[in-house]
Parts: C-alpha cells; sequence; structure tokens
C-alpha cells in the first residue's frame, strides 16, 4: 500500500474508534465505578503493550522521567477523570463535541510559555467560535438539554488534554519507540490513578466480571484495547507517514462521529441548534489551527 495511503487509513481509523469511544464509556460509567473503570482500561491497555514490546523499561534521565510522571497525571488521571465525570452528567454526544476542543488549549498554553507558536488574530475568532458553539450545546433546551456540571468537566478534561500534548513534547528524544512512550505514560497514570479510586471510589464487585456479558465485555475490550493501545499506535504511525499537521485534521471527525453514533446508538437527540454548534466548533477549530504559526 502507498505509504500515504497508509498513513491517511490509519488517522482516519484512529479517530472513527475514538469518537465511538464516548459511547462506551458511557455505557461503562453506568456499570463501573468511574475511577476503577479507569485504572482496569488503562491496566489492561498497558498489559496490551508490554506484550507487543515485553522488553522492561528502565527510568530515563531525571527531568524526562518526570515529564513522563506529569504526561500520565494530565493524559491519564486528569482527562479520564474529568471525562468519566463529565458522561456521568451529561451526554456521549455533549463530551465528544466539547473535548474536540482541545488543540485550542494545547496552542494557547504553547504561546502563553513564548514556545513555538505564534497566535494570529484568526485564531482568537476560531478561539471564540469554539467557545460560543460550547455554550450553546451546554445550554441546548431543545435538544441534549442543560447539562451545565457535565458539560464544565467535559471542558475540563479538554484543558487537561492541551496540557497533556505540551508535556509530550518534553519527552521527545527520550529514545523510546511510540509503544514503549504510550507504555510509561499509561503506568504512571494508571498509577496515580489507584489512590482516587481507593478514596473516592467504590470498590468493583466480582459479579461485574463475571456476570457482565457480552455488553460489558465489549465495551470495556473495545475501550482499552482499541482506543487506549491501538488508536495511540495507529495515531503515532499516521504522524510518522503523513505528517502531524495533516494527521490532526482527522481530529476534527471525532465529534462528528460521536454525535452521530449516540444519536444511532444511545439515542440521544440531535436538533438544529446541535448541529449549529458542532458547526460552530469544527469551523473554530479550522480558523485556529491556520492562526496558529510555528516560530
Amino acid at each position: 500500500m502507498n505509504k500515504t495511503l497508509h498513513g491517511h487509513l490509519m488517522a482516519l481509523i484512529a479517530v472513527l474508534i475514538w469518537g465511538m469511544t464516548f459511547i462506551a464509556s458511557k455505557v461503562l460509567v453506568g456499570i463501573l465505578d468511574p475511577y476503577w473503570y479507569i485504572v482496569i482500561r488503562f491496566g489492561l491497555a498497558w498489559c496490551f503493550l508490554f506484550l507487543l514490546s515485553p522488553k522492561p523499561l528502565k527510568l530515563l534521565d531525571k527531568k524526562t522521567e518526570w515529564t513522563v510522571v506529569l504526561c500520565g497525571i494530565a493524559g491519564v488521571t486528569a482527562y479520564y477523570i474529568f471525562q468519566n465525570v463529565a458522561l456521568i452528567h451529561s451526554t456521549a454526544s455533549n463530551t465528544g463535541v466539547i473535548t474536540a476542543s482541545s488543540p485550542l488549549f494545547t496552542a494557547l498554553i504553547l504561546w502563553f510559555f513564548g514556545r513555538r507558536v505564534k497566535l494570529t488574530p484568526l485564531f482568537f475568532l476560531g478561539f471564540f467560535l469554539c467557545i460560543g458553539g460550547v455554550f450553546a450545546i451546554s445550554f441546548n433546551g431543545g435538544g441534549t438539554g442543560l447539562h451545565l456540571l457535565g458539560d464544565t468537566f467535559a471542558l475540563a478534561a479538554a484543558i487537561a488534554w492541551g496540557v497533556y500534548c505540551v508535556l509530550i513534547l518534553g519527552a521527545e528524544g527520550s529514545g523510546l519507540t511510540e509503544a514503549q512512550l504510550t507504555r510509561k505514560v499509561f503506568f504512571w497514570g494508571t498509577l496515580l490513578t489507584v489512590p482516587f479510586a481507593l478514596v473516592l471510589g467504590d470498590p468493583v464487585p466480582l459479579e461485574t466480571f463475571t456476570q457482565g456479558g457480552l455488553r460489558f465485555w465489549g465495551n470495556l475490550l473495545y475501550a482499552a484495547f482499541g482506543s487506549s493501545a491501538l488508536c495511540y499506535l495507529f495515531w503515532g504511525k499516521a504522524i510518522n507517514l503523513i505528517g502531524s499537521v495533516t494527521t490532526s485534521v482527522y481530529l476534527y471527525l471525532i465529534p462528528v462521529v460521536s454525535v452521530i453514533g449516540s444519536a444511532l446508538i444511545l439515542h440521544e437527540p440531535v436538533n438544529w441548534i446541535t448541529v449549529a454548534a458542532i458547526a460552530a466548533i469544527l469551523i473554530g477549530l479550522v480558523f485556529s489551527q491556520k492562526g496558529n504559526r510555528p516560530v
């Protein structure tokens, strides 16, 4: 297969899986405690990545290792705690659309600390379009309803992912492969979620695993192996083949996939306000990318 076509295919598969993951997680947070769900999901994903590359990983130099620890906190612990709380109090479609605004916060953080980017007026136009779309979805009484608490947590998740995307730049040059670096991030993120699960979570009954059936195990394996392990590998492969800029464009499909999937599978309502808000967020993301210049 042509390398360019292969790269586009990897990116497309990743965003299709990621877009539907909000639906799987919406189902699972209704069965599992949301904190233990993170521990179980990423524990399984770590095991899968370990089987792909069973070589033991030593500690990196102090600065890089601490950067990876912070990546685990931002990209696993914080992001998924916020996302799961959002899914409890809001819809899968709202959560998927709002968290898609994370590239804005990545650019803002880089700009604030004077690193790598210069923001133009077009970026800020895109930013306000996105935020306007987020508010329209949150206060949409005719369709998805008022889910302000959940949508606020979804916005916090988007910010946490933006922080992760900035921090992971500091792990460049670690000498690890994409799978090995992801494994380290998953390890620290899972480990640092355990205290939250022990203090704030409810124990998961054994019957959940023995009597969960296809609905439980299908969604859990989808979230752990498909979304949390394979997608990271597919995304890294796509970046290597077609570049980060081209690959990142595919992220704009995630909220569309989330809304369509949520409507078809979870029967979440969609009306013209939801469609208009999604359009505003997608246009805003496109504007923000064009107004975000490397320096």
